[in-house]
């Protein structure tokens, strides 16, 4: 009976002594600069994103913001990464819903898993996609798109950044909703899809907002819809894809932060607050808004609910076309 009271006591110490560490590890963070590991290339849509954040996270913070680009197989490296780096909050993942939700479904094995290894911190912001057209291509609105490509099914093509990627998923959920066949061509990101439909190498392609909006208003590209749920207020006379009879298209490009799933849930709650701070900054908003990117700053319990309902609903999509990638 001694030894068992004696084990006891000593778990119990070693509970206590876990929660008081974990609660003066937050009352000290950060005391060091944090890192922000990107999946993707710099240059590209989230590697702005992190950059532009993170200079406002280090005014909140007071310590450097260090962006850390682990660019390979669609995102998944740097998400990989990131889950398995120390737990201390030190080390945080800026990832897009092309790995935190469209990737578990079209990859039969991944070296994480969502939900198990990575906590969430804060939804972030939102950039709407464009569906766009070549300007040799003949197709000048929705309406055209659809009736050539039902007038000869798999013969257009559409660009997208990659396998998987949230372009290659608007593609996929348009073909979906229509009925149509377009022949899916895969670049290596975002960049060198804009340079392929822009240069009438492919017929349309989903775009990022930000990326496009340059190319629209030289006329080297036409702008057919828009995916989100509300018309753009940088492109204002571009209908949604849903007002162009696409019933209820939604298909952006969500940014959100996580951390390694052990993380103490103080120095979470701080790093959310970190956030909070840097997207109440009036000029990260200018930029944003600039780019045509929607801030979306949401805490840890609101990014769980919505990465639950993000997965369930691309998962469906995922299904019903029978994709799969190696």
């Amino acid at each position: 009976m001694r030894s068992l009271h004696r084990r006891a006591v000593m778990a119990l110490c070693g509970l206590l002594f876990t929660a008081f560490q974990g609660t003066a590890a937050a009352s000290e963070f950060p005391s060091r600069a944090i890192t922000i590991v990107v999946g993707w290339s710099a240059g590209g849509a989230t590697d702005l994103l992190a950059r532009q954040l993170g200079e406002s996270m280090a005014k909140a913070a007071g310590q450097s913001i260090i962006v850390e680009n682990k660019a390979g197989a669609n995102g998944t490296i740097g998400h990989s990464q990131a889950a398995r780096s120390r737990a201390d909050g030190y080390t945080a993942l800026l990832a897009t819903n092309s790995t935190f939700a469209i990737a578990p479904h079209l990859y039969p094995s991944l070296p994480f898993d969502q939900q198990r290894d990575l906590a969430p911190v804060s939804l972030v912001a939102e950039s709407p996609l464009v569906l766009v057209s070549s300007p040799n291509s003949g197709i000048k609105t929705l309406s055209d798109l659809l009736e050539k490509a039902k007038a000869r099914p798999g013969v257009l093509n559409v660009a997208s950044g990659g396998n998987g990627s949230t372009s290659h998923m608007a593609a996929e959920m348009l073909m979906a909703l229509t009925g149509i066949n377009l022949s899916h061509i895969p670049y290596k990101g975002g960049s060198p899809a804009t340079v392929a439909v822009s240069a009438s190498e492919v017929d349309v392609a989903f775009l990022d907002l930000g990326v496009a909006l340059p190319l629209l208003k030289e006329g080297r590209l036409n702008p057919l819809g828009v995916s989100s749920t509300q018309r753009s207020n940088l492109l204002p006379n571009v209908p949604t894809l849903s007002e162009s009879g696409v019933k209820d298209f939604v298909a952006t490009t969500t940014f959100a932060m996580f951390v390694p799933i052990d993380t103490p849930v103080d120095v979470v709650k701080r790093l959310h607050g970190i956030v909070d701070t840097a997207m109440q900054d009036q000029a990260l908003l200018d930029k944003l808004t600039g780019q045509g990117v929607i801030p979306r700053n949401e805490g840890p319990e609101g990014l769980g609910k919505y990465v639950s309902e993000e997965q369930q609903r691309w998962k469906d999509i995922i299904s019903s076309r029978n994709i799969t990638l190696d």
